[in-house]
């Protein structure tokens, strides 16, 4: 039986002896069906001992565990490898425990049933938070597999140089209408930001992250997807993320939302008016630019108590 595997979705691929390459063609042991993948956009080197992955020239390239890689990566047991906008994991028989025993090296999603890896706190496949564990079980299956497009779900979130790789893919699907798959990309770190966020932790563990950019990427993407999606949780989201930061905001997010409350017909007040009362208390500091934004969004208000 073949040490590695990789698992994608909620199948786990043996992988034998030598070159398991991935990319759109059906050539491709591993094809997948996804405008972001290049024909042939990577190959895993399969050893007795280890498993390299190699980018081979891709369009969007490769990222392990959130960062790109430039060159050959040799891979480490649960290892995520992100190409176009999917997510693989590297399994290694000989890390796992006999039988079904509960093991710290593995999650199952109780929403979707998924496994994921320890670290991480939230499902890859349906970016609920992960509350049980369980041992991990392989599935058998054909070391060629034909696959719709499916989400990341990366979850090294600590860095801002780690949602700009994801970002940059994000923002590709979003390009070509493909918001849900989007969302599902960017979930795990927007969620990450605003639970820092209201606990008063900085929003990187780095200090050389520009937390001002990281700020502005992300309610930039979430205003993206409250377009895209036509749905309310993310004008929630920046609401509550600047409420919770304190930030007075931009003049293009306050207009974005003037937009959006009218587009979706947003009616949940408190959101707003809890982030309203921690501007208006700040009010005395603020200059003439700044209290003709508070202006506005307080007009914002009045838009929103109309529905």
């Amino acid at each position: 039986m073949p040490r590695f595997r990789l698992r994608y979705q909620s199948t786990n691929l043996e992988m034998p002896l030598g070159e398991f390459a991935i990319g759109r063609s059906s050539s491709c042991n591993l094809a997948l069906a996804d405008g972001l993948v290049s024909r042939k956009h990577a190959v895993l080197h399969v050893g007795p001992d280890a498993v390299v992955v190699e980018d081979l020239g891709s369009r969007n390239g490769v990222a392990v565990n959130g960062m790109r890689v430039n060159a050959p990566r040799r891979l480490a047991h649960m290892d995520r490898v992100y190409i176009g906008s999917q997510e693989l994991v590297l399994i290694d028989a000989t890390r796992l425990r006999d039988g079904n025993k509960e093991t710290a090296d593995y999650i199952v999603c109780e929403s979707c049933g998924a496994i994921n890896g320890s670290a991480k706190r939230r499902c890859g496949e349906c970016g609920r938070r992960l509350t049980s564990t369980a041992g991990e079980t392989l599935v058998g299956t054909n070391s060629r597999v034909d696959s719709s497009s499916h989400a990341w779900g990366a979850e090294d979130t600590r860095t801002a140089r780690a949602l700009d790789v994801i970002a940059g893919i994000a923002s590709k699907a979003i390009a070509m209408g493909r918001f849900e798959e989007a969302e599902r990309m960017l979930l795990p770190h927007l969620d990450n930001i605003l639970e820092r966020a209201i606990a008063k932790r900085p929003l990187s563990d780095s200090e050389k992250d520009d937390t001002d950019v990281l700020f502005a990427g992300a309610t930039r993407y979430a205003l993206e997807l409250a377009q895209g999606l036509h749905t309310t949780k993310w004008i929630d989201w920046v609401f509550r993320v600047h409420t919770a930061t304190g930030r007075l905001m931009e003049a293009e997010t306050i207009e974005a939302l003037h937009s959006l409350v009218r587009n979706n017909k947003y009616s949940r007040p408190e959101f707003l008016r809890s982030y309203l009362q921690v501007v208006q208390g700040r009010s005395a500091e603020y200059g003439a630019s700044e209290r003709f934004l508070l202006r506005r969004l307080e007009g914002l208000e009045q838009v929103v108590t109309a529905y």
